[in-house]
């Protein structure tokens, strides 16, 4: 495992001072949201749980969204009080339920999440004198930790372990409020997204993202405009729902796209199928930290087409597992597509090593350094089919 800050000594310290619990004796409580929304964090937690109480471990969830009681259903309609009452009903139930845990880990976003849910969890997790461990992944993180962090950083400095899934975060995490930081990667589930070989790489293209202005899907459909005057019979599947759906629907629409397939809301299970039948992926975000969508279309063998923006080239490194334009550049994100079917060697290349990129992100190495931060006994073949690699490296930092 490595870690993402100078101050490796008091990071290793906070890790291991309590690494005596069995993994059959430990217990978890999972911090997370729950859909809707069917975001990345709450698919993480999912995945987190079964994993966990596969290896004999209680593992528990308590999500901060869940709806109100049926008597109060009515305040649903009522924005800003429903905020605050939900994050009082969820004080309720933590502080209940974090007495019984050894471990509490909060998967943590920004903005509000943070304020409202995060910090006060922290602070009650410690009251209990229970270990903590924040996992941040805000995509957004660099805005939010320059505006808030005076605020954040004492709640942070609580948690017994901070980590993050990418170097990215890691270092706007430390350059803005100084906390030391573990990198825990996000998982991919390989046993649900199974890499294909393709020999040929055909234009069939598929986006998977929220259809919100944050993962500019228009810059994707700017993009496959141009491609199909070179590919006619070039194809286009949007998967995601949002706030920008009317809108980019009448784009394609105005613009007489053919192809275009909006899928709307597509259940996870459901995304290898997708993926199987594309070739090459297209993400046009303006903000990420470490894309899941990204990594499940390498894991499943499909090209990689994307924006540089936040975390992205923290991870993939251009030419050799993808290949990454500016943001914004639809034109650029056009030409890459283009090139990849022209030059089906280059597609080949790109794809077995995105492939190796992303097993990294495999249980069996994820796992080794979770139950380090958990504090709890290395979990040494314990249901392991091959050697682990604990040293997530992600060779192209910036």
């Amino acid at each position: 495992m490595i870690a993402g800050s100078g101050k490796e000594a008091e990071s290793t310290m906070n890790v291991s001072h309590a690494s005596t619990v069995g993994l059959s004796s430990g217990r978890v409580l999972l911090v997370a949201p729950v859909p809707p929304p069917y975001g990345g964090v709450a698919l993480q937690a999912k995945q987190l749980r079964k994993l966990i109480r596969q290896d004999g471990i209680a593992a528990d969830q308590l999500a901060h969204n869940q709806p109100f009681p049926v008597w109060l259903r009515f305040l649903e309609r009522v924005p800003a009080l429903r905020t605050f009452l939900r994050a009082g009903l969820f004080y309720i139930r933590f502080w209940r339920q974090v007495r019984n845990q050894d471990v509490v880990h909060i998967l943590a976003s920004s903005w509000l999440n943070c304020l409202l849910v995060v910090c006060p969890a922290i602070l009650m997790t410690r009251l209990r004198g229970k270990r903590v461990v924040l996992n941040y992944r805000g995509g957004d993180a660099d805005q939010f930790l320059k505006w808030w962090g005076w605020l954040t950083k004492p709640f942070f400095q609580m948690a017994n372990v901070t980590t993050a899934p990418s170097q990215f975060l890691s270092q706007v995490i430390q350059k803005r409020i100084g906390i030391p930081v573990t990198i825990v990667p996000n998982l991919v589930n390989f046993s649900l997204f199974r890499y294909r070989e393709r020999f040929s790489f055909q234009p069939k293209m598929v986006a998977t993202r929220h259809l919100e202005d944050a993962y500019d899907v228009e810059s994707v459909l700017r993009a496959f405009r141009q491609i199909q005057l070179n590919f006619p019979d070039a194809s286009l599947w949007i998967a995601g729902t949002g706030s920008e759906e009317v809108r980019l629907r009448k784009l394609a629409s105005v613009w007489k796209l053919g192809n275009v397939r909006f899928l709307g809301y597509v259940d996870h299970q459901a995304l290898p199928g997708i993926y199987d039948q594309c070739d090459i992926l297209l993400n046009g975000s303006r903000i990420d930290n470490f894309p899941g969508s990204l990594m499940e279309a390498s894991a499943s063998g499909l090209v990689v087409v994307s924006t540089n923006a936040g975390g992205i080239p923290f991870i993939y490194e251009n030419g050799k597992n993808a290949l990454l334009v500016n943001v914004g550049d639809w034109r650029a994100l056009a030409a890459q597509a283009e090139l990849v079917l022209r030059h089906q060697d280059l597609a080949r290349q790109l794809t077995s090593a995105g492939v190796d990129l992303c097993r990294q992100c495999d249980w069996q190495n994820v796992r080794r350094a979770l139950y380090e931060v958990y504090g709890f006994c290395p979990p040494e073949n314990h249901g392991e089919t091959g050697p682990a690699d604990p040293q997530f490296v992600w060779t192209n930092e910036q």
